[in-house]
Parts: structure tokens; sequence; C-alpha cells
């Protein structure tokens, strides 16, 4: 099954005021590097870090959880639309 990949990491912004932000994979210049861009971030800060990285996380695999059922949609409809009978019709 397909599957998109995402990195997670904890910022703390402030002193005692910890952020995770979610990220995806862009193209690198470089074969050996990797880069990723920003694409969710939590709302508000969390006082420790381990509870970042577990609301990160549960971000994560909501976003993966949806992400999944959208390729599972598309997979669907692309199939439905090369079936011999709904060419036929």
């Amino acid at each position: 099954m397909d599957y998109v990949e995402f990195a997670l990491t904890v910022i703390e912004a402030e002193e005692g005021q910890f952020h995770w932000v979610l990220m995806e994979p862009v193209d690198a210049e470089i074969d050996d590097e990797l880069r990723y861009r920003p694409v969710d971030s939590s709302p508000q800060p969390y006082p420790t870090y381990a509870e970042a990285l577990l609301y990160g996380s549960a971000a994560m695999r909501t976003r993966q959880g949806h992400l999944r059922e959208v390729l599972l949609q598309r997979q669907q409809q692309q199939q439905t639309a090369f079936r011999p009978s709904a060419m036929a019709a």
C-alpha cells in the first residue's frame, strides 16, 4: 500500500513552551541530503518535550490515516473506471 512520508520534530519556541512540527520531504539537490518543509504544527505550546511529541505523533497518525483513505478511494475509482462493464456503458 502507498504511504506518505512525514517527519516529526519538537521545538522549544520559548523556555518551557514546546511545539510539535510535522514535515514532509522535498527534493534535495544532493542525493545524501534530506530536506523537509513544515506542513502542520501545534496550535498551542505544551509544557514538556514529551507531551508535544505525544500530541505530534497523534497528529501524524491522524493525517496518515486520512491520506490512506484518500489513496484507497482513488485506487477504487481507478479500478471502477477501467472495468470492462464500465467502459461498455
